[in-house]
């Protein structure tokens, strides 16, 4: 797929990755600027984690 240009939010999903960063760490060798877009993403993993610790929903309930 990644060969074949389809986008790598696609591939995440169609491979059932929990997140792009885990699709680039598995397949970035294939993509020609994975190093930025791997640390990007980790990057982005780590904020979301630390602004939503344990997964729970940023929405109240009313």
């Amino acid at each position: 797929m990644i060969s074949s240009r389809v986008p790598l939010a696609v591939v995440s999903t169609t491979l059932r990755h929990s997140t792009l960063a885990t699709t680039v760490n598995l397949y970035g060798h294939l993509l020609p600027h994975a190093a930025a877009i791997g640390t990007a993403l980790e990057r982005a993993d780590r904020k979301h984690a630390t602004a939503n610790p344990g997964g729970q929903s940023e929405k109240r309930a009313a």
